[in-house]
């Protein structure tokens, strides 16, 4: 039979009854009858020739049963479609359960070569031919030559087990349209069996297989391979539905993504963790720093606190206020330190050795004019050097009798340190005394200095309201300087403005200072001042608002405002020495008041209410119970300073007035003894003035 005439659309089942998977499944060692499938037998054309009939070859002998055909583990549809099958030579020899991974050719048809002895191979077997054309020999093939094509060949499936679903039914090596080869009723001769050699041990091999990434990528690309994966058209394959964009997106795309948009999720949640870890550890190590830096400045500050309390209350105790002194300490918020209770113990202990000073009437009040800050200039000038030489004290002079006061023991007072008020039933204020508690040893002595408005005759040669080098040589005005401490400003010689200690109250303050024991419970001296030229040499009076402007006499208030405060804050104790310097001795009732109203409208809205007033020129009003004193008390005035020879107080319920012992060149060179129990007058005195004028 000619291969052309085998139909490759032949059905075995349909046309001779055979179905291969039968056959497949049966039993080995049953007889297998091969006259069904036509009057030529198996194997008839094994040279791949069709037509050649292989008459020599004594099938009869072959016994099928030796072939074990369960060992070879061939699945039931396995394609005996193959390459040449036709024409390969067959060998079983080394058929086994695995079979050699060799593919089909894709450019040759798999029906092509099939010829009637397909029956006779395992299906998916091919052999090879290296002509095709070349017919066996009849007298070369003989049943050992049979036998070892069967057993030694190796074979070469075509079909792995699994994919026997979409293979094509096998054909034969008959052209289409070709009538099947009748085969007869020859029995089948059978060989006997022989022993299957035994299959060598394979070496195992070290597992090189894919990594993890090769295989995920495969899984996720495989539809898309498999659609993008052209067909062959020769070897069609069972059709697929392609699957479209949106299933090709899910199954290719969207895993991949939904991986990378959890690692990425994963990323952030490990870096954010890992941030936010670090954040806290930095967080906690700010908060560590911070609360470190925050205990040492606290710990600083209270270093710092107990420093200021312990210097307060040190001045304090220096001031022989001992009750304020440890009331200082005992302010302190936390734990007394043990400086501090040493510091309050000594303080208990110093006050319990104090000793009451109560005669009140024996405190001298040592009074003061402006002092003369450059006393060349003073005593040369030709119109009122020896005034100033007879009624002035330098600022040398009366820093020496500082040093002489102190040494001697004296301790500066005021009148709040020895009288205190109450108000009685009618509203009205009722003095009585209270003791100084000193060291033993120690003595009180009180200060005032008058005329602290440094006239323009002392400061203003050519009268136009501003001080120059042609005035008297006398300071010009008090300020405040930037350290807040209280100066004195002048016009030196040379024209320039100098600010120093060049009258009382800087010269005070800086001994006091150096010496803080010299002032009693923080006393300072008593200030009184006229009105008519301002106060504390600024020009507050409101005729400056006419006579120069505005803007200047709102200056001079200013100024003179921010004095005040100062010289308050400092202790000193603001006095009224009449507003134009009058002697109120020799004035009426109605004068007094007249001169007190000027004192209201001009000073008192920039000094503020005083209740000290120091009398003029060596007056007095001398009857404390007449109209003249009423008047002044109507004016608010309860202390009342007059001029004197010897030390004399008085306190009664309403009122209290004392003696001043005035302190001017002509009672020092002439009147010193009123001054011998306080300093030497000779040791005091400028030789800058020569003789001194007598009245």
């Amino acid at each position: 039979m000619a291969k052309d005439d085998f139909d490759s659309d032949f059905d075995f089942e349909k046309e001779l009854g055979f179905n291969p998977n039968d056959f497949l499944d049966s039993d080995v060692d049953a007889d297998i009858d091969f006259s069904q499938f036509g009057e030529e037998e198996p194997g008839a054309d094994v040279s791949g020739d069709p037509g050649e009939d292989f008459s020599d070859i004594d099938l009869d002998g072959l016994d099928l049963d030796d072939l074990n055909l369960e060992d070879y583990d061939i699945p039931e549809d396995f394609d005996l479609s193959g390459e040449d099958s036709g024409s390969q030579d067959l060998d079983f020899g080394e058929f086994s359960g695995e079979l050699p991974q060799e593919d089909l050719p894709q450019d040759e048809d798999p029906h092509q070569d099939e010829g009637p002895d397909v029956l006779a191979k395992p299906r998916g077997v091919t052999r090879e031919d290296p002509d095709e054309d070349d017919d066996f020999d009849d007298s070369d093939f003989d049943e050992e030559d049979f036998e070892k094509a069967v057993y030694d060949r190796p074979v070469n499936p075509t079909v792995q087990p699994g994919e026997a679903e979409s293979q094509e039914p096998p054909h034969s090596d008959a052209a289409e349209g070709d009538e099947p080869q009748e085969t007869g009723d020859k029995p089948i001769r059978r060989r006997p069996r022989q022993e299957k050699p035994a299959k060598p041990k394979r070496e195992k091999k070290e597992r090189t297989g894919p990594t993890l990434m090769s295989r995920f990528l495969d899984y996720y690309l495989a539809p898309l391979r498999e659609a993008e994966q052209p067909q062959d058209p020769n070897a069609p394959r069972r059709r697929r539905k392609k699957k479209s964009k949106a299933q090709l997106f899910k199954e290719v795309y969207l895993p991949p993504v939904l991986a990378g948009l959890t690692l990425v999720l994963i990323l952030v949640f490990v870096v954010g963790a890992v941030s936010n870890a670090a954040e806290r550890r930095k967080q906690e190590k700010d908060t560590a720093l911070r609360e470190s830096q925050a205990a040492s400045e606290a710990a600083s500050r209270q270093e710092q606190e107990v420093a200021q309390i312990l210097e307060e209350a040190d001045r304090l105790a220096q001031g022989y206020d001992y009750d304020a002194a440890i009331a200082k300490l005992e302010s302190y918020t936390g734990e007394m330190t043990q400086e501090m209770q040493v510091k309050k113990a000594e303080y208990a202990s110093a006050q319990s050795s104090l000793v009451e000073w109560k005669d009140y009437t024996s405190i001298a009040n040592l009074g003061f004019h402006v002092l003369i800050a450059d006393p060349a200039r003073a005593f040369a000038d030709k119109e009122l050097g020896g005034q100033y030489n007879k009624n002035f004290v330098t600022i040398d002079e009366f820093s020496k009798i500082l040093d002489q006061l102190y040494a001697g023991g004296y301790v500066l007072v005021d009148f709040d340190s020895f009288t205190r008020t109450n108000t009685g039933l009618d509203g009205s204020a009722n003095f009585f005394t209270e003791p100084i508690r000193l060291p033993e040893g120690k003595k009180p002595i009180m200060i005032t200095e008058t005329m602290v408005n440094y006239f323009n005759y002392m400061i203003d040669s050519n009268d136009d309201n501003e001080p120059d080098a042609g005035g008297a040589g006398f300071a010009y005005r008090l300020i405040v300087d930037n350290n807040g401490d209280i100066k004195a400003q002048m016009v030196d010689s040379a024209g320039q403005t100098q600010t120093g200690n060049y009258d009382l109250v800087p010269i005070l303050e800086d001994f006091i200072k150096e010496h803080p024991d010299f002032s009693y419970q923080g006393a300072r001296a008593i200030l009184a001042v006229c009105g008519h030229e301002g106060i504390f040499g600024y020009r507050i009076n409101t005729s400056n608002i006419s006579t120069v402007s505005q803007a200047y006499y709102d200056e001079q208030v200013a100024g003179a405002k921010t004095l005040v405060q100062a010289l308050r804050d400092k202790g000193y104790t603001l006095a009224c020495y009449t507003y134009a310097n009058i002697a109120y001795g020799d004035k009426s009732a109605t004068q007094i008041k007249a001169d007190l109203q000027d004192w209201a409208s001009q000073i008192t809205p920039v000094i503020g209410d005083v209740d000290v007033m120091v009398f003029a020129r060596t007056s007095d009003i001398g009857d404390y119970s007449g109209a003249k004193f009423g008047v002044l008390s109507d004016a608010g005035f309860r202390f009342f300073i007059k001029h004197g020879s010897a030390p004399t107080a008085e306190v009664n319920n309403t009122y209290v007035r004392q003696a001043r012992l005035m302190v001017t060149g002509e009672n020092l060179a002439w009147h010193s003894d009123q001054f011998s129990k306080y300093f030497d007058s000779a040791a005091i005195l400028n030789n800058l003035r020569g003789n001194v004028p007598k009245t």
